[in-house]
Formats: structure tokens, sequence, C-alpha cells
């Protein structure tokens, strides 16, 4: 935007953590999470901005610079990150024993989720809209985010096996949402299907990422097993598999990105104790080294 700077958007930035800092040390001992608290305050200082009329200054500007940002852009540079990471950091025993759970929950729960919303839109929302705009927002309300829940979970003592399920079924369910938006997307855009149509592009686009993930996964670990002490050169070699998978999912194949980092990431997961010998308590460090070099890499350019 005109009359703004870069170090506009980077004060924002600060403000922001601070912002972020404050709500969790205050609302610490309250089942409030604090990422609502952001979300209010973001609203807030949204409307003091616009309802003012530019009125705050510098920080009013980086308020501006972060709400013009192109959001296909903030998916690609964050989102292959946070998938990988996600299902990197969860715990392999636990996956393999909550499996059946967590596919029952994504993958029908979510079906029938996305039929039961779409129905609710059609009949109650005054748009007039058709059924497949109507389940098409369906299947953008279908996908669940966890990790509120989650922080209560761990906060009351509950089981790791219900958190696993809870945070596993909600990376699956997000890869079966968009597989759905994507088959009712391609209908509003005027394309028809008939039930053979529908089941072969739902198995391509859902078992054709599986099969990409498992491929990265597979061809990464081989070469990794090549590299003997470099921290460096692995936790680089996962971030570029992530990218790389994702956007050969979602251009090159037209399959499911989410669905394909996922599986990267599971894969990686299940068989990194295998075949690199490290203990859960690393993968934990490596997670944490891998997010730190994703942002060295970010920043260097």
């Amino acid at each position: 935007p005109g009359g703004s700077s870069p170090d506009d958007a980077v004060l924002f930035f600060g403000v922001s953590l601070v912002l972020g800092i404050g709500s969790r040390h205050l609302l610490r001992g309250t089942r409030v999470p604090y990422t609502a608290a952001l979300l209010v305050l973001g609203v807030a200082l949204g409307g003091l901005e616009y309802g003012t009329k530019h009125g705050l200054g510098k920080l009013g500007a980086g308020v501006r610079i972060w709400a013009a940002i192109n959001p296909d852009l903030l998916l690609a540079v964050f989102l292959p990150a946070l998938l990988f990471e996600s299902s990197f950091s969860m715990e392999g025993h636990q996956i393999k024993k909550c499996m059946a759970q967590m596919v029952l929950l994504a993958v029908p729960g979510v079906v029938i989720s996305t039929f039961l919303l779409g129905t609710a839109v059609k009949l109650t929302f005054p748009y007039d809209w058709n059924w497949e705009t109507s389940f098409l927002c369906s299947g953008l309300l279908s996908a669940t985010d966890p990790v509120a829940v989650v922080a209560l979970l761990k906060d009351l003592g509950a089981s790791k096996k219900l958190s696993t399920i809870i945070e596993g079924e909600s990376l699956m369910n997000d890869g079966t949402a968009i597989v759905v938006y994507q088959l009712f997307y391609r209908m509003v855009l005027g394309r028809t299907y008939d039930a053979g149509s529908i089941i072969k592009f739902l198995s391509e686009v859902s078992f054709g990422a599986i099969a990409l993930g498992l491929a990265f996964g597979i061809a990464s670990v081989l070469w990794r097993s090549f590299i003997f002490n470099d921290t460096i050169i692995g936790i680089s070699l996962t971030l570029a598999a992530s990218y790389i998978a994702f956007f050969t999912a979602q251009d090159a194949l037209e399959v499911s990105g989410v669905l394909a980092v996922m599986t990267l990431g599971c894969f990686m997961l299940l068989l990194h104790k295998l075949l690199l010998r490290v203990t859960t308590s690393k993968i934990y460090i490596i997670s944490g080294r891998w997010l730190l070099t994703l942002r060295t890499h970010l920043f260097s350019y």
C-alpha cells in the first residue's frame, strides 16, 4: 500500500507477538484458549485502524500491509511446513494403535458431516444456492482445527490415545475435506459426474496423493541413509521434500497436496527410528530444528 514501508510490516509482526505472549500469559489457568483472545484482539485492531480512517500511524500501515498480502502466498509458504511438522510430531506407536479410529472419523465422518451441513445450508440460508454450491460450502466447513481442544485435553490429563486420535483425525480430515471440496468445485464450474466418475475422481485424488507422499518419503529416507551425522542436510532434505511433494501434487498431478505431505510426514515418522536410529525425544528435537531451519532458509532470501 502507498505510504507504507517494510518496517511497518515488521512492527506489526512484533506487536502481534507481544499480544500473543500477553494473551497466553494472562489466560494461563483458565479454559479460554489464547487463540480466541488473539482473534478478538485482531478484529479490534483492524476495526480501530479502519474505523479511525488509518489513525494508528505506522502500526496501522503494518496492518494494511498484512491485510493486503496474497492469501495464496501465505498458504504456499506456510502450509507444507505446518502439515509436515504436525504429522511428524505425533508419536508413531500411537498412530499405529489409533489408525482405524482416525480413518473412520476422517473419511466417513467428514463425508457425513459434509452432506448434513450441505443440506442445512441449502434449506436454511437465504441465498438460493443450488445443491452443488451448498455442498461446496459445507466441504469447507467440515475441516476442523483441534489445537485448542488438544491443548485443553493435555491440561486436563486426558489419555495420550485420545489426543492422538483427535490430532491425527484433524490432519486426515483436512485432506478429505479438500478432496470433497475439489469435487464440488468442479461441479460448480459445470462439470458433470455420475456415480462411477465420482468414485474414480476421489480414488485418483486420494490414492494418487498417498502414493506420491510415499514415493517422496522412500526417496528421502534412502537419500538420508547415505548421510552420516549431518543434521542440517537431513532437515533441509525433509524441508525440500515437503514443499516439492506439495507442489508436485497440487500443480503437476492435480491430486491433494495436503494428503501427500501428511503421508510423507507420517511415513518418515514411522521409519525414522528404524532407519536413522533416533529416539522419540530426538524426533521432537529434530522437529524444532526443522522449523528453525525453515525460518533460516526463508529469511536468507
